[in-house]
């Protein structure tokens, strides 16, 4: 049975091309017309365009305006003509890189996959190091094994993972490799792919999916127990994430089905663990840590970047079951009257 692109990855990556923040808008284009700004703030998006277009008719040589109007068309195929424009007409411009990408994106979006491919490797070609090149590669394997080439994707996602350990598309191309082998019906090394999502630690979004290949591969392999300790803990961590995913209770006994919902998330290899603080200043990071340490806790404290910022997120222990981490986060809090959040490790 092939599994091929899930829809919800399909979805995710539609979203990702529609999605425009006013933040984006305003930092790229205040110099151009504080007007369209104004105007898309406040919902108008016709408006918007509407003055765009007109500026558009008076300097057709300006990339910025046909990069926007691309990013604010609703239609697809008008879009695609705008991005199209900067690519073809403007190769050194600087967002035309950014242009090639939606394009790549919305060939994909539409189910054509050869052009996909075309577009993921003239990218790779013109822009080797640029930052979004992972994401490129990402949707190159994608189509690829949208087309039954599992051996091919299988080397574009392992390019990722090798050359781009530390972007967040490592994790999503660990899950095409499960994907890949999903695909081509070796359910065993499948889920060794699958739990080396969960192992590294970085959701990034990718857990669920998964969880849910974890879940399908048991239901191929018709081992229904491991299916099912599997989909509870789909179920409990992300109940959004199940209209896809097959149930397996209707294939064990009763005395299964009674297994500890602890079980899965051992299975799983899923660590949780107490999110005490963020703090974009490390020294009081340090001063949360040795508070605590003082009483006699493990304390870590690990860099993370958000929007280009670097930020010190200290964490509390770590724990193999959700409920484990919970009683403790309820004693802390009780004791120190503040609020933490328990999170994957």
């Amino acid at each position: 049975m092939k599994r091929g692109i899930g829809l919800k990855k399909t979805c995710l990556l539609f979203l990702l091309f529609i999605l425009v923040t006013p933040t984006t808008f305003r930092s790229n284009f205040a110099q151009t017309s504080n007007n369209v700004i104004k105007h898309y703030q406040s919902g108008e998006l016709g408006e918007a365009k509407r003055i765009l277009l007109n500026q558009l008719a008076e300097d057709r040589e300006n990339p910025k305006i046909l990069f926007y109007l691309g990013k604010m068309e609703e239609k697809g195929e008008l879009s695609r003509k705008y991005f199209e424009d900067v690519t073809d007409r403007f190769p050194d411009w600087i967002n035309s890189d950014k242009a090639e990408l939606l394009l790549c994106k919305y060939e994909f979006c539409k189910g054509m996959h050869v052009a996909t491919v075309d577009l993921a490797e003239r990218l790779e070609l013109n822009f080797p190091q640029n930052e979004m090149i992972p994401e490129a590669l990402w949707i190159w394997g994608c189509a690829l094994l949208a087309m039954d080439q599992s051996d091919s994707a299988l080397l574009q996602f392992d390019k990722i993972m090798k050359s781009f350990p530390a972007s967040n598309w490592a994790g999503w191309a660990q899950l095409g490799k499960g994907d890949c082998h999903f695909a081509d019906e070796n359910y065993n090394q499948a889920v060794v792919e699958y739990n080396k999502v969960l192992d590294g630690g970085k959701d990034s979004g990718v857990f669920p999916f998964a969880l849910s290949g974890l879940v399908s591969c048991f239901n191929q392999l018709e081992n229904a127990e491991k299916a099912l300790l599997y989909y509870n803990l789909l179920k409990e961590r992300y109940p959004n994430s199940l209209e896809s995913v097959e149930n397996p209770a209707e294939k064990m006994s009763p005395k299964s089905k009674t297994k500890d919902k602890t079980q899965a998330e051992r299975l799983a290899g899923v660590k949780y663990t107490i999110q005490l603080g963020v703090f974009g200043i490390k020294e009081n990071a340090l001063r949360l840590r040795s508070r605590f340490e003082k009483q006699g806790y493990s304390i870590v404290i690990k860099s993370k970047v958000i929007s280009g910022k670097k930020y010190s997120v200290v964490q509390l222990g770590s724990f193999t079951s959700y409920e484990e981490a919970l009683k403790l986060k309820k004693t802390l809090e009780s004791q120190t009257n503040e609020s933490y959040r328990i999170v994957i490790k």
